[in-house]
């Protein structure tokens, strides 16, 4: 009898030890959030990435037009997209905090962008903590504010305010879910969805976008590599007409 009564207490002990250390470790904010993003996954997140992703638009759940577009990423916040094919001459490129826009090969315009989905779903896990957190502050996320809420079904973290702007991110495996701007042409939603595994690393492999609850672009990503070396030349815009890979 006294070997089973501290059977049971050691499992209790056991189980009152487990539940006190998750809480110990469960983040109390968005900053936290963040560094535990970084220290899951740093040691085996990528620098660079390509894919080629079919791009489908929507309005009133009719099918509007479909392109397939050519990708390139890498950290830190840098994306190169052509629209069909190098030889189109149209696409964009993000750099320095800038977009610059192309066509017919020439540049016909640039402006400051912020780009919160390069952040939140790339660089985060490849920058130090230190340097995301004020980023993503500047992008006008309250880091303070965090809640577990259900979306989609999913049980999530979810940072900021929904009624201006937040993201969310899976507590498990602490990758980004998603995230949310409202301005004054409604509610916007982005969702990364269908993590895979490629060499070992997770890439979500397609992402939905609705305006108000309603889709009207996904994309699916297909021919997914991860480059060991890019040229840091394709994500400069004098390059632009002279880039392949």
């Amino acid at each position: 009898m006294n070997t089973l009564k501290l059977s049971i207490i050691t499992a209790v002990a056991f189980c009152l030890f487990a539940e006190l250390n998750a809480s110990a470790q469960a983040p109390s904010n968005g900053e936290e959030l963040i560094v535990e993003m970084h220290s899951a996954h740093s040691a085996n997140w990528y620098e660079h990435i390509t894919f080629k992703q079919e791009m489908y638009w929507y309005k009133q759940d009719s099918l509007l037009k479909n392109e397939v577009w050519i990708v390139a990423y890498s950290a830190p916040s840098m994306l190169h997209i052509r629209y069909k094919d190098f030889d189109s001459g149209r696409g964009w490129i993000v750099a320095n905090d800038t977009l610059y826009a192309f066509n017919h090969n020439k540049l016909i315009g640039k402006r400051p962008r912020l780009h919160t989905h390069i952040a939140l779903g790339f660089d985060v896990y490849f920058v130090a903590p230190e340097v995301m957190i004020p980023r993503i502050e500047k992008m006008g996320f309250n880091l303070m504010e965090l809640a577990i809420v259900e979306i989609n079904g999913h049980e999530v973290y979810q940072v900021g305010n929904p009624a201006t702007s937040c993201f969310w991110v899976h507590p498990e495996s602490l990758l980004f879910y998603g995230v949310r701007s409202i301005d004054e042409s409604g509610v916007k939603d982005t969702f990364f969805e269908k993590y895979k595994q490629f060499y070992g690393k997770p890439v979500a492999t397609q992402v939905q976008y609705f305006q108000d609850g309603n889709l009207y672009l996904f994309e699916k990503y297909f021919e997914i590599r991860l480059p060991s070396i890019f040229p840091k030349s394709y994500f400069n815009p004098n390059e632009f007409v002279n880039t392949r890979w």
